[in-house]
């Protein structure tokens, strides 16, 4: 709204004078520990594994079939091209 009186209409206000913008507040990453790390068992592990070795999304990991990877090139498969694991 302040970008569009003041910008675009070429309007001042005199209330506008006192709007201040909304910053963004600063997020810190969320990084596991080893320990945390190792308390991870079974299918999680191995999801946790591909997430943090091949920088693959979230979704593109849950979304991962046994077809899409190629074992003997270490290799998956998405869409016709092949990529790193």
């Amino acid at each position: 709204m302040l970008f569009l009186y003041r910008e675009v209409l070429e309007i001042q206000l005199p209330w506008l004078d006192e709007v201040v913008r909304a910053k963004r507040p600063a997020r810190l990453p969320v990084v596991l520990t080893q320990r945390e790390v190792a308390q991870v068992a079974g299918v999680h592990a191995l999801q946790l594994r591909l997430l943090y070795g091949t920088g693959m999304r979230l979704m593109e990991c849950l979304r991962l079939r046994v077809k899409d990877v190629d074992f003997e090139r270490f290799a998956r498969y998405r869409s016709c091209s092949a990529m790193p694991m």
